[in-house]
């Protein structure tokens, strides 16, 4: 009896000591202060933006290669030149300049396409308007060409003041006039247009003519916007000119359309 109550004591001091060791070893055990991987997973994906997701396009962008295509009217140096404004991140600068037929204070062509041209290049271009009650020698004479130059364009459209000429300056002064501005605004490529036409009218007609021809022997780009207009011979031309005391004054709001029209779809092709 002795013996087995020994044995029996043995045995359970045996199991105490092992159930006390497991117990141990498991308190202590690493892997159980390891936070779970699962959750940690789960966690982690949350928290990162999901792959792939794409940048909310601008609607109001537009491919430059898109903007490219609007100038296929324009002269090759002037496309070139716009090109290579895009490509260096640069505002590509026109200037409009002429008499105040424009309109520059009666929302006439000239600000009607400055619109047009932000609208379809936006912050590609940078568009000035020079208008002026000016002759062309007083045009030079008053160096406001100089104020052209110091806008540093990149091209200019150049009504070189042939109706406020008319009477006043002579034909031949007239072309020097535009010579020395040329001089001074070198590196643009110049476009030249005459002003608005009159209603049957005498000399003038044949002194834009002569305008014409001395810019395609320059080699300047000539935009002939009396080809929008009706025949100013006609009645029906009566209408795109404003009169006062008998004299015409400035384009009507026709005229001025036919104006605008013209060049709008020389500057942005469609």
């Amino acid at each position: 009896m002795k013996i087995f109550t020994a044995i029996l004591s043995a045995v359970v001091v045996i199991a105490v000591l092992v159930v006390g060791h497991l117990y141990w070893g498991y308190k202590t055990d690493p892997s159980r202060f390891k936070p779970d991987s699962v959750a940690v997973k789960a966690e982690k994906t949350k928290a990162e933006p999901t792959a792939g997701k794409k940048r909310a396009v601008n609607k109001t962008d537009q491919p430059e290669t898109s903007l490219v295509a609007y100038t296929k009217n324009w002269p090759k140096k002037a496309r070139a030149d716009f090109e290579n404004a895009l490509s260096k991140k640069r505002a590509y600068k026109i200037a409009i300049v002429g008499s105040d037929a424009m309109g520059a204070n009666t929302h006439g062509w000239g600000p009607q396409l400055k619109q047009a041209l932000n609208d379809t290049y936006g912050s590609h271009v940078t568009v000035s308007l020079f208008p002026y009650h000016l002759n062309s020698d007083e045009f030079i004479r008053e160096g406001k060409y100089k104020d052209v130059a110091h806008f540093k364009p990149d091209l200019i459209l150049f009504e070189p003041f042939i109706l406020i000429n008319n009477g006043a300056v002579a034909m031949d002064n007239q072309l020097d006039d535009i010579k020395t501005a040329a001089a001074a605004w070198d590196d643009a490529v110049l476009m030249i247009q005459p002003s608005y036409p009159l209603y049957k009218a005498a000399n003038y007609p044949a002194q834009v003519k002569e305008l014409a021809s001395y810019a395609k022997k320059e080699g300047y780009t000539y935009l002939d916007h009396w080809k929008n207009w009706p025949d100013p011979d006609s009645d029906a031309f009566k209408s795109y000119v404003t009169f006062q005391n008998g004299e015409q004054t400035a384009p009507s709001n026709k005229g001025t359309k036919a104006w605008y029209d013209y060049l709008r779809k020389f500057f942005i092709a469609e």
